[in-house]
């Protein structure tokens, strides 16, 4: 069977793509780092790395800007939940 389906992308589905591959590309440059031992390597490593979270975040104002991704605050208690959270965390780790 000879099948071919027309697909195209629109603008919001090729940035949300790109969002997460470049989400992605941040979890293997991380994994790359911890994982390498020579200096030179982790030196190119996070050269990549910081390039592309500046470029993930680049995709996402993008997004924001033509209002793919919603933005809101959250209230002032569930920002002082989260935080008392996370230090408890981190003191256990002590």
């Amino acid at each position: 069977m000879d099948y071919k389906a027309d697909i195209t992308l629109n603008e919001k589905d090729s940035l949300q793509d790109m969002l997460n591959l470049e989400k992605n590309l941040v979890k293997v440059y991380s994994t790359a780092m911890t994982e390498g031992a020579s200096d030179g390597f982790r030196t190119v490593i996070k050269e990549h790395w910081n390039q592309t979270v500046d470029d993930q975040a680049s995709v996402y104002f993008m997004m924001t800007d033509h209002g793919y991704a919603k933005v809101t605050s959250a209230p002032e208690t569930t920002v002082s939940e989260e935080k008392n959270r996370f230090l408890k965390i981190k003191s256990g780790l002590s």
